[in-house]
């Protein structure tokens, strides 16, 4: 009879292929096979709060890639030392530490900055936060892509973690919501898909719209925001339209929303758009004059995230170039080619994910595959990096530019190469002459 250790040892890689690498280092790797009873194959987990976790949100995708790996129909048990198996039933958490799950630590209310544009959605996420269900419940905020609906959703849960670190909390976008309805109808886990969600204090939805037509997930959605209102739960909802616009989500839905307060969020002005200029130069030890700033926050007025990559892109340059100050004559220089001269192409993940690869003696296709071997994992993190960088690119595009990576994948190569860069020299190099190739197709 196989083991329970060969079992999960062939499992674990395709568990790798499935979920982020924060996802695996922080709940996977120190999973434990314990035994197989029959048909369930026990896993150990190191306390209650992993238990916890486990049960409520990682049981499907487990199952899935342990059958897959080993050609088999295992139930997955979750226990810990002394516990008896008990297959696939979460447990309550306890009292003292919550599920906090999908939340970035890095989007706070403190890095948040409030104009006329954004002041009265950013005063009622404050209001719920302080007294989550108490204030307005449900807070629905929207407006167009880029404009910090997500940072808000995030802070929001950041600030109640911190105040209530008993409380579940959870932040999900409408897609993943989307893939855990289909797991859960795939695999019949229905009461499994319930327990993670309606047994939450603070709900964070994002990009509510996506579910519009969706009739399986849109039914789920109407339940579980059912439950958790009926239970004075909090729910944070995002979207690019106001809920009467949304043309394919039922009337029900549409008038559940409306119940707390609605609050949109438009382009930042000048002064707004100055102001997140200047605080990210002041976070990030960067010495650009204001009349560069200005220039900056005349050029890109759409939304925050444009923004924001055109202040990654001269602040790349300018490390490049070793300059100690930016000006706005530097400023003109880089940003006034970015749109290629005749004959060329736009600065494009494509062109990106080729020179990388290039550079690397790889093939496009070995960063766009699920290879993880290091010698395809650094160049794939370095063009999601420098896509995200040089571009417009939001993360969840980035994501489908190489091979359909999760959107979270993105986020953790982005930041791992932001954080090597002062700490490697192998990797600013890399990047230094990819930059390089990259300026001089465009002549910047």
């Amino acid at each position: 009879m196989v083991s329970a250790q060969v079992v999960w040892s062939k499992a674990l890689p395709v568990i790798q292929e499935e979920v982020t690498p924060i996802t695996y280092q922080t709940w996977i790797k120190d999973i434990r096979p314990i035994s197989i009873e029959g048909e369930a194959l026990i896993l150990m987990a190191q306390n209650e709060l992993y238990l916890s976790t486990l049960r409520r949100f990682y049981t499907t995708v487990i199952t899935d890639c342990v059958n897959k790996a080993n050609n088999s129909n295992y139930t997955v048990s979750f226990i810990i030392r002394e516990e008896e198996p008990i297959v696939s039933v979460p447990v309550q958490n306890s009292s003292e530490q919550g599920v906090f799950f999908g939340v970035q630590s890095k989007y706070t209310f403190d890095t948040f900055v409030i104009g006329e544009s954004n002041r009265f959605a950013h005063a009622a996420a404050v209001a719920v936060a302080d007294n989550p269900a108490s204030a307005y419940n449900p807070l629905y905020i929207y407006g167009g892509s880029g404009l910090g609906k997500t940072h808000i959703l995030h802070a929001i849960g950041n600030y109640v973690h911190e105040l209530h670190p008993e409380f579940n909390i959870c932040f999900v976008s409408s897609e993943d919501f989307t893939n855990d309805v289909i797991a859960a109808i795939k695999y019949d886990t229905r009461e499994e898909l319930r327990r993670k969600y309606r047994n939450l204090d603070l709900l964070l939805i994002d990009d509510i719209q996506f579910i519009g037509g969706k009739e399986a997930t849109e039914m789920e959605f109407f339940n579980t925001f059912n439950a958790l209102h009926n239970a004075n739960k909090q729910i944070v909802i995002t979207s690019d339209q106001s809920p009467k616009d949304l043309p394919l989500l039922q009337d029900r839905l549409k008038t559940r929303f409306s119940w707390g307060i609605t609050a949109d969020i438009k382009p930042p002005d000048i002064e707004t758009r100055i102001a997140i200029l200047k605080g990210k130069a002041e976070r990030d030890n960067f010495n650009i004059s204001n009349d560069a700033l200005l220039y900056m926050a005349e050029q890109y007025s759409a939304n925050v995230r444009e923004l924001e990559s055109c202040y990654n892109r001269v602040v790349l340059y300018a490390d490049f170039s070793k300059r100690s100050a930016i000006d706005r004559a530097f400023v003109e220089t880089i940003l006034k080619d970015y749109v290629s001269p005749e004959g060329k192409h736009m600065l494009t993940p494509d062109l990106i994910k080729q020179v990388t690869a290039d550079y690397f003696g790889i093939t496009v296709d070995d960063l766009v595959s699920t290879r993880r071997d290091k010698r395809i994992a650094v160049p794939r993190h370095i063009a999601m990096y420098l896509c995200r960088t040089l571009t417009n690119t939001s993360y969840p595009d980035i994501g489908k530019a190489f091979g359909g990576k999760h959107y979270s994948t993105v986020m953790y190569a982005c930041d791992q190469i932001a954080t090597e860069i002062g700490q490697r020299p192998d990797i600013s190099t890399a990047i230094d002459d990819i930059t390089n190739r990259l300026t001089n197709d465009f002549t910047v």
